[in-house]
């Protein structure tokens, strides 16, 4: 037994515990009594973030004593190391031979496997692949467009041709369609239960993926993409049992690819909520609670905030990305390349993607600790908020019938639409910035690429938050093309104010990040500014004026202007806007204002 002498002592004896009164007191004071509620952050999940946590806000969750390996493995099965696979995906086109020779290059320079997403399999070099790559020392995962069992016939019919025992493969079969459609027709349905049939003798190949990438990268909320995750595994497992598949071998057979987003904290604490309300999927089915363990959580960076405009912040935004998925525990890694937005990515974008996960592993040596975010006040008391929301949305589904009937009715991906228009009106108004494409635009960029043939591509993701902003950019950078001159926008400000200073710099910011050349000039009268602006070449003439009425007599003298540039007007017009529009402005811009309506002005305009 240990004696008293020998215990640990408690840091900082000397100082008294200091009560959550004193705490709110002394902020109070620090902040010259601003009322704390006023710093709560209502985050569109509909949960509210304190300005600060404290024991008391724990101290009734049942869940923080559990320990790595407990069940429900809210911090994950691993006991031992927090160690994970970094997964370089690799598209493959055609026969594939490129695809797979890159794969083998990758595996050589420090990728633990590869994920193909496969065109055509019937095309695909199986056999390239079997000589090329061994399949059982690394973790090879494929992304199929249909019937999964035929790729995986021709997989084993080829290893039993070389002696090679597909008992040893490891990775995943990545084909979901009901998170693609929304519906499990009769032949995919007996595709997958045939994959499980091929792979049960493969403990290490999962034979369902469940992507709730299909709803993050359309604009999904963390609510929204767990519950739907798990709504759709729910509808597998009905599915799969019903067409003969044992229970033991569906669970068993489980993964989950998860897109992890720029929200830090909040995909920190993602990954735990899956685990847990996963756990009790499997309880409710009366499962072996031990199979909650098995499922697989690969993640992958953030398509949904990946951006065309100054790629290299793609950069900094994965590595986050992929650092709160690796502290919540994932089982393996996709960093996307920062480039993959607009070209194919190169071996140097490639090679960057692939270090950001070495990185964490190998010099910030993040596979030493398991679940870093253990009694955290916030993150705990955010583990509970998160999974009562997303339960009360599973189940809500579950009423509907489940993932089909709810998918069905329109239910599913209306929700998302309503959260992901929420979301780029965010971006519109800039309260919430992507760096480099609505807020600090690099305007020194140069586009290496063509802008007309990428909008027109069916590969350009449209569905990403920073599309609307890069598509007026786009039309800047034609217009610079053609005409061999960058648009021009005229920020004037007429009178002195710190107002209509604040309102003609946000307009500059803007514009600036919308590709246009722009500049501020500042006049003392609308006589001198309507005089002076009659003559200048300018795609864009923005005024900030003293008085509403400086607006009026403005926007009929520069209705002459001969090269009739669009007129905006940096000032919320309340009340005014259609007088405003009959004396000659087309637009206003102000900060909290939805830019949308704006950016598709400019954009008709000058592809006109």
């Amino acid at each position: 037994m240990m004696d008293e002498s020998s215990r640990p002592k408690k840091l900082f004896m000397e100082f008294s515990p200091a009560p959550v009164a004193a705490w709110a007191e002394k902020a109070q004071k620090d902040l010259r009594d601003t009322p704390l509620e006023s710093l709560t952050w209502h985050t569109p999940e509909g949960i509210s973030i304190k300005p600060y946590f404290t024991g008391e806000d724990i101290s009734q969750l049942p869940f923080t004593a559990q320990r790595p390996g407990d069940f429900p493995f809210l911090r994950g099965r691993k006991t031992d190391k927090n160690s994970w696979l970094t997964m370089q995906q690799i598209k493959a086109a055609g026969k594939g031979t490129a695809a797979i020779d890159k794969a083998a290059d990758a595996l050589n320079r420090g990728a633990d496997g590869i994920h193909f997403v496969i065109r055509d399999y019937k095309a695909f070099d199986v056999p390239y692949l079997v000589r090329t790559i061994d399949l059982c020392k690394h973790t090879i995962s494929y992304t199929l467009p249909d019937s999964p069992h035929l790729f995986l016939e021709r997989l084993y019919a080829h290893l039993s041709q070389h002696s090679i025992s597909h008992r040893n493969l490891q990775g995943f079969i990545n084909y979901d369609p009901l998170t693609l459609s929304g519906t499990l027709g009769k032949e995919a349905s007996a595709s997958m239960a045939k994959v499980l049939d091929l792979t049960k003798d493969s403990s290490d190949l999962y034979g369902i993926s469940v992507n709730g990438t299909s709803f993050s990268s359309i604009g999904a909320s963390t609510v929204q993409e767990i519950a739907y995750t798990l709504s759709a595994a729910v509808e597998y497992i009905d599915e799969l049992t019903k067409a003969g598949q044992t229970l033991e071998s569906v669970l068993r057979n489980m993964q989950f690819h998860l897109a992890s987003g720029t929200n830090y904290f909040f995909e920190v604490v993602k990954l735990r909520v899956v685990r847990l309300l996963w756990a009790a999927i499997v309880e409710a089915y009366q499962a072996e609670p031990a199979l909650a363990a098995k499922l697989q959580i690969h993640a992958s960076s953030s398509s949904w905030y990946q951006t065309t405009l100054d790629p290299y912040t793609n950069v900094l935004r994965a590595t986050t990305e992929a650092m709160a998925a690796v502290l919540a525990g994932c089982d393996s890694l996709t960093v996307l390349p920062f480039d993959s937005t607009f070209r194919q990515p190169d071996e140097f974008s490639e090679r960057i993607a692939r270090n950001v996960s070495l990185i964490l592993k190998e010099e910030a040596y993040l596979h030493q600790a398991i679940d870093p975010a253990a009694g955290s006040y916030y993150l705990e008391s955010l583990t509970r908020d998160l999974a009562t929301k997303a339960w009360d949305l599973f189940q809500e589904v579950e009423a509907l019938g489940g993932y089909q009937d709810a998918a069905e009715r329109g239910f599913i991906f209306k929700s998302i639409a309503e959260v992901s228009r929420k979301k780029f009106s965010a971006l519109a108004t800039g309260k919430q910035v992507l760096v480099g494409t609505n807020k600090y635009g690099n305007p020194k960029e140069k586009i290496d690429f063509d802008p007309e043939q990428l909008i027109q591509s069916a590969d350009f993701d449209t569905t990403r938050a920073a599309y609307p902003t890069e598509v007026m950019r786009m039309a800047t950078e034609l217009h610079l093309r053609k005409r061999k001159r960058r648009p021009k926008a005229i920020v004037a400000v007429i009178g002195e104010s710190v107002q209509r200073r604040s309102h003609a710099t946000f307009a500059q910011e803007f514009l600036k990040c919308a590709g246009f050349e722009t500049v501020l000039q500042p006049y003392q009268t609308v006589e001198a500014a309507s005089e002076q602006l009659l003559q200048a070449e300018a795609e864009v003439v923005v005024v900030s004026c003293a008085e509403t009425a400086y607006a009026r007599e403005f926007g009929p003298r520069l209705k002459t202007h001969k090269a009739k540039p669009t007129i905006i007007m940096a000032d919320d017009p309340e009340n005014m806007k259609d007088e405003l529009i009959a004396n000659g402005f087309d637009e206003f811009l102000f900060e909290d204002c939805d830019t949308a309506s704006l950016l598709d002005l400019l954009h008709k305009r000058l592809v006109s």
